[in-house]
Formats: C-alpha cells, sequence, structure tokens
C-alpha cells in the first residue's frame, strides 16, 4: 500500500474545581466549532477523548452538545477513547481505582452513546510499565503516547509507523506512537508544513500510520488559537488541505490501524512526553537539563541523540513539591479506607465518586500550566477527599477526638492525625512540629494548604518582556513573558515549609519586611521535635517538645495540641524555657491560612473585634496588644478566629508565588500569613502561651 494512513486523536479536558468562567469560554472558544468545523468534512475521521470533569459538565450546561457529538459516533465519524474518568495521572493511584475509573468512564460512554471504546487515553502520557495490567483488565485494548516513549525503549523514528504490543505478567496491550514532530506543526504552522512532513512518512514507510494526538484546547482555548484556528481559517485550510491529497493521504482510526499485524513487542521505560521530564526535574536540574540539550542540539547527528538525553519521570513532583506529597498521600489514606469496605457497602458508594473526583491530576504537578501553584485546583481536590472521609464515617464518630501517629507521607518520619467531627490536622514533628493539614470539615475546606515559595528553572526568564500582540498562534511551549512589570522583584523564596504553628526563636532586629521576604527564623522551624500521646479524661493530647541552640545561649520550646471533640477548636499550649538569653529576642508562631484570597469587602481581617485602616489579606501591617484576630472570608462562609494569651504583637502579611502559565509569568496569592510575638528571655519575657484557634462556619453563596 502506497502513501500514508493518518490518524487525527483530540483529548478536552479541565481540571476539577476550574472556574466557571474557564468551562464556559473554552467551551465556546474551542470545543463548540471544533465540533462545527468537523462537520463540514465527514469523510475525516477523529478519535475524540473527552475527561469525566468535561461530561459531567456538559451533562449539567450542555446537554445539547452531548447530542450532536452521538450524531458523529453514530455515522462513524468519530472513535470515542476512554480513561480514567476524572483524569487521574493513573501510575500515582491505587490499581482498584486505575480500574475502576477506567470502568466507569467506559460504562457512561456505552450508555450516553451506544459503543464501547477499545482504547484509552492515558491522562499526560504518564507511562510505568506496570500500568499494562491494570488497563488491560479494565477491558482496554490499546493506549496511545507519544514517540518520545518508544524512542527511549530504542526504537529509531523510521519504525514508528503503527503499533506495537507490550505485555505486564502475560498480560497485553497494544501501544500507538504519538508524532511529537505533528504536535508542533498542528495547529501552529501552515497546512502544507504539515502536508510536507506526511509526505516524507509516505516515501519512509510507505502504508505505514501516522498518529497526531493532542489537547482539543490548543484548537482555540490557548491564547491566540481561537483567531488563528477559526477566524483565520486554519482548521477549514487543513483539513481542505488533507482531501486535496487523498489520493496518498489516507484517513484511519485507530480500530482500524489495529487490525494490522503489530510491529513488534517493546518494553517501554517509566516516561511522559518530552516536556514533562524537563518540567518533573528540580529547579537546578532542569537548568542543567535544558543546558545540556542546547548542547547536543548543535551537535552533529543531533536528531539520533536527543532520545537518549531524559529529563526526570513524574513522580518526581512529589519530591519537588512537598504539597504534592502531602496531598497524594491523603489520597491513598483515603483510598485504603475506601476498598476497605465491603463492595456493596452504601458508605463506599458514597465515597467512590469523591475520591475519584480527589484524584484528578491538574492540581498534583507544575508544568507550563498552573496546576499545583492554583490554590482553587488544590482545595478542589482536597475538599473532594474530605468529602469521601466524612462519607464513610458512622454515627459512632460523632463527639470523638481520635489521635493517630504513622509516617502518612512515607518519608521515614512519624506524622500525627488529630481529628475530630469538626475540625482534622497532621501535624509534622520532624519539621518543628509544623501542621501540614487543618481541615475546616464543615465547609470540607483545607486552611493548612498552603503552599511555599521555591526557585523555578523558568525563574531566571521571569523579565523577560510580554509577547506582543498579533503575532500569530503560538505553542505554550513558546516563551510568553510576564503578564506584568516587576515580577522579578517579587521573586522570594521560603527556607521552610509554610505550615501552621511553625516557632520562631526571632532575632531582636528581626522586621515585618523580614516576614513578607524570607519568612521567619529556620532554627526550630526545621527541628525534629520529640512527640508524646497522653490523654486528660478521654480526651487525646499531643505533647511536642524542641529546642535550638545559639552558642551559649538556648530555647526549649513545648506545645501541646488539644481538639475539642464537640465544636470545630484547636487550643495550643506552650511553655516557653530560655537559658543564657541575653540579647533582646522574640518568640513568635507562624500560621500560613490558606484562604481563597480576594479584596474586601469579601474578605477581611478583624483585630480586636475591629477592622485596620486596611483590612485586607494583602496588606503587610502591624499590630500591637493583639488579643484577638479574625480572617473572614464571607464569600465562602468561613472565618478563623485566634485568641492569644497574653496579648501579642501581630504581623500580617500575604504570600504570594511567581509561576508560568500558559498565557505567560504570573503572581499567585497563595494564603495570608501571620505572626503573633511575643518578648523572649529576661524579666518581661513571656513563658505561658496560650493560641485558641476557632473555626465558624455558615451558609454563603460560595459554599
Amino acid at each position: 500500500m502506497d502513501g500514508v494512513r493518518f490518524i487525527l486523536g483530540i483529548h478536552a479536558h479541565q481540571p476539577v474545581g476550574n472556574l466557571p468562567e474557564v468551562f464556559t469560554g473554552v467551551y465556546r472558544r474551542a470545543y463548540v466549532p471544533f465540533l462545527d468545523v468537523l462537520s463540514e468534512f465527514p469523510q475525516i475521521p477523529f478519535a475524540l477523548h473527552y475527561s469525566g470533569v468535561l461530561f459531567d459538565w456538559l451533562e449539567a450546561a450542555h446537554p445539547e452538545f452531548l447530542d450532536r457529538l452521538a450524531g458523529f459516533v453514530a455515522r462513524g465519524q468519530v472513535e470515542l477513547l476512554t480513561g480514567g474518568y476524572y483524569e487521574p495521572i493513573l501510575a500515582a493511584i491505587p490499581d482498584a481505582d486505575k480500574v475502576g475509573q477506567i470502568q466507569r468512564m467506559t460504562a457512561y460512554l456505552s450508555r450516553r452513546f451506544g459503543v464501547r471504546p477499545r482504547g484509552m487515553w492515558l491522562a499526560e502520557r504518564v507511562w510505568e510499565p506496570h500500568l499494562a495490567k491494570p488497563i488491560a483488565e479494565a477491558g482496554v485494548e490499546y493506549v496511545i503516547l507519544d514517540d518520545n516513549h518508544f524512542k527511549a525503549a530504542g526504537q529509531p523514528d523510521a519504525a514508528l509507523t503503527g503499533h506495537f504490543i507490550t505485555e505486564e505478567q502475560g498480560t497485553s496491550l497494544a501501544l500507538f506512537p504519538i508524532s511529537q514532530r505533528l504536535r508542533y506543526l498542528i495547529p501552529f504552522r501552515e497546512p502544507a508544513e504539515t502536508v510536507a512532513y506526511l509526505r516524507e512518512r509516505a516515501a519512509l514507510a510507505p502504508g505505514g500510520v501516522a498518529v497526531m494526538a493532542d489537547d482539543a484546547e490548543k484548537f482555540g482555548g490557548w491564547p491566540g488559537t481561537h483567531d488563528w484556528v477559526y477566524v483565520r481559517g486554519w482548521l477549514k485550510r487543513f483539513l481542505q488541505a488533507l482531501q486535496e491529497n487523498a489520493d496518498w493521504l489516507r484517513f484511519t482510526t485507530f480500530s482500524q490501524a489495529l487490525a494490522d499485524p503489530p510491529r513488534g513487542r517493546i518494553y517501554l521505560p517509566t516516561t511522559s512526553y518530552t516536556e514533562m521530564t524537563e518540567w518533573a526535574l528540580p529547579a537546578q536540574a532542569a537548568i542543567a537539563f535544558e543546558e545540556a540539550r542546547a548542547t547536543v542540539d548543535a551537535l552533529p547527528g543531533a536528531e539520533g541523540l536527543r532520545p537518549f538525553l531524559r529529563g526526570g519521570f513524574w513522580r518526581n513532583f512529589l519530591t519537588k513539591y512537598p504539597e504534592a506529597n502531602t496531598l497524594h498521600k491523603k489520597m491513598l489514606r483515603v483510598s485504603r479506607r475506601v476498598h476497605a469496605l465491603p463492595q456493596r457497602s452504601r458508605r463506599r458508594a458514597a465515597a467512590l465518586p469523591a475520591l475519584w473526583r480527589g484524584q484528578c491530576n491538574d492540581a498534583y504537578w507544575h508544568g507550563v500550566f498552573g496546576g499545583l501553584y492554583l490554590p482553587h485546583l488544590r482545595h478542589a481536590a482536597f475538599h473532594h477527599l474530605i468529602r469521601a472521609e466524612q462519607a464513610l464515617e458512622t454515627a459512632r464518630a460523632a463527639g470523638r477526638v481520635r489521635i493517630e501517629a504513622l509516617d502518612w507521607d512515607n518519608d521515614g518520619a512519624v506524622e500525627v492525625l488529630l481529628e475530630s467531627p469538626h475540625l482534622a490536622l497532621v501535624v509534622e514533628p520532624a519539621r518543628g512540629g509544623s501542621v501540614v493539614e487543618l481541615d475546616a470539615r464543615a465547609k470540607a475546606f483545607n486552611l493548612g494548604n498552603t503552599f511555599s515559595r521555591r526557585p523555578e528553572a523558568y525563574h531566571r526568564k521571569v523579565a523577560t518582556l510580554p509577547r506582543r500582540e498579533g503575532e500569530g498562534a503560538a505553542t505554550i511551549h513558546e516563551e510568553r513573558g510576564a503578564k506584568e512589570a516587576g515580577l522579578a522583584d517579587l521573586l522570594y523564596y521560603d527556607a521552610y515549609r509554610r505550615g501552621n504553628y511553625v516557632d520562631h526563636w526571632l532575632p531582636a532586629d528581626a522586621t515585618l519586611p523580614d516576614l513578607a521576604k524570607r519568612g521567619g527564623s529556620t532554627g526550630l522551624a526545621l527541628s525534629a521535635y520529640e512527640i508524646r500521646v497522653g490523654r486528660t479524661g478521654t480526651l487525646p493530647l499531643l505533647d511536642l517538645e524542641g529546642k535550638e541552640q545559639r552558642g551559649d545561649a538556648s530555647l526549649r520550646v513545648r506545645k501541646r495540641f488539644r481538639l475539642a471533640p464537640d465544636v470545630a477548636r484547636l487550643a495550643v499550649d506552650y511553655r516557653l524555657e530560655p537559658e543564657g538569653i541575653e540579647a533582646p529576642s522574640r518568640f513568635g508562631v507562624e500560621l500560613n491560612l490558606a484562604f481563597y484570597m480576594g479584596p474586601p469587602p469579601d474578605r477581611f481581617v478583624e483585630i480586636n473585634g475591629e477592622r485596620p485602616a486596611d483590612p485586607s489579606f494583602f496588606a503587610v501591617a502591624e499590630a500591637t496588644e493583639v488579643r484577638e484576630v479574625r480572617i473572614v472570608d464571607a464569600w465562602l462562609g468561613l472565618a478563623a478566629h485566634l485568641g492569644l494569651e497574653p496579648p501579642a504583637t501581630l504581623w500580617y502579611c500575604p504570600v504570594q508565588t511567581i509561576s508560568q502559565s500558559e498565557s505567560g509569568y504570573e503572581r499567585v496569592a497563595q494564603q495570608i500569613t501571620l505572626l503573633p510575638h511575643w518578648p523572649l528571655g529576661g524579666s518581661e519575657g513571656a513563658a505561658v502561651l496560650r493560641m485558641v484557634l476557632t473555626i465558624e462556619s455558615w451558609e454563603a453563596a460560595g459554599g
């Protein structure tokens, strides 16, 4: 057979918890006009994948879109792909959830469209060899991956002309390679360039298969692409160009190509598309990788060398970002509890959908999109995981406080879970006895969903000027510059994780700007605290003890966590034992409360029952003789009231990160920092402190 067979695949997805206006905007700019154009070319088949997040939204907001899509399926123009329903990174979730999520998607497609899909879209094409078995056991015959996967296994580009077979423990699965070259050509270059490349493939391997499968959002959703793809007519011109070359360029589908003999057996390494392997590296390693790639590109025969220059793989995000690991390990805890229940359990059935929503991949990593840096995506993941936990609870849990010490996050050190029906917290004794999760359970909202400022490989490019309008469509991997001036001046980094109840022995010359730029001191914040679990009556207590030594001076800190059983209240009592402290200094306790950051009047600060001159979460301010501070999100219907005894000097400020997105470098407000502090040592030094945090909640527009 002469010519080349061409498969076009499109994947559409929006994260769980994304803003309503984002769903609506991309629906109008990308999803609808794409089907409009596709309807004009009934001879050209497509493989389409929509995530379950989108199917849920479309069923509620635009069922007519799904009815229209069903028409494409019925006439054979569209082959639907299954996948993990809520678009998880399949390798990162338990096997029971892998199979369950795929089967849920397959069942939905069968019910809604009357077809049983044979193939699957793998989220972010994150492949690990063990995946073949659970994917096949879920009823999938083939998966689409990047040519990068195959080249990393030693296959030359000329061999990537059809599907291969892999297996795990004797269970087989077919794998199709996606052309990176086609991903970069479509839709960013003139159609003639794609046709010319396909002609090269036809000459290289007559009758072979070429695959382009990529995000639907690049056809109208990414910056500049709607004008290029639809207003300026790229998509119509592209499909017309394909038809004009139909004498040698034949259209096919994955299921049709699956009838071919496989190109051979293959075992792929752990990898993803090329860009992901770079993003997963720590900042300095990513810079070195970029430099190494530039060096290789300058060498003769670079094309043949590139496959052997490999970055990290997806799981590296769980070490690069401790916040991602906290979320991931909570998800695993919840999953274990869910699947420990009998299959027919009502509580299990109620918890599963929330668990699976909490596995949506976007909040667990960061690349060219905001991802993990976007608080609303992290909040959504935590929200659903907390709701899953609540669905598992029985009436016997009412009025009880539970405590459990275990290595929750698999770092070799014990964490402590302290939980009531109203409030739940995870304490890390190995890192200053700080709190890394603080769940207001009435709202299923993690006030400990904080984010620390850290170097990123792209930070050295933040001063780049914004890309000028009118330059046509560009791939999101091209430099887009900063979305506002001055971002480079806001690049500050934290030396410790921004949690809650982070203790600081502050020097006398510490200032509020120091807190805003660098945080507090690191001695106690990075120290390992000893723990002891006790009881007072029926209520558990958590005691922690840490010490910092500075020359001949030292400070021993004892703190006790006590959680109320009947209200959302946490009391933390401190005993300070300074020795040899002669120079004036202060003791501070840092809290980072991850409210949705926004301006008044919906969100504001109250101090001693009154709003200060600037009540904004974004104020950088000091107050003295503070007995109580209240942080309020009236839109969400949530407030945190912190009582201080004795009264303290209070510093407060926002924490803002600088991250990249598909539209450029941007600042993102993560949380509000509170640092009450007291004199330390001498006759005026504080020895006994009490901090009482009470969470208030009420019905409101936002939740």
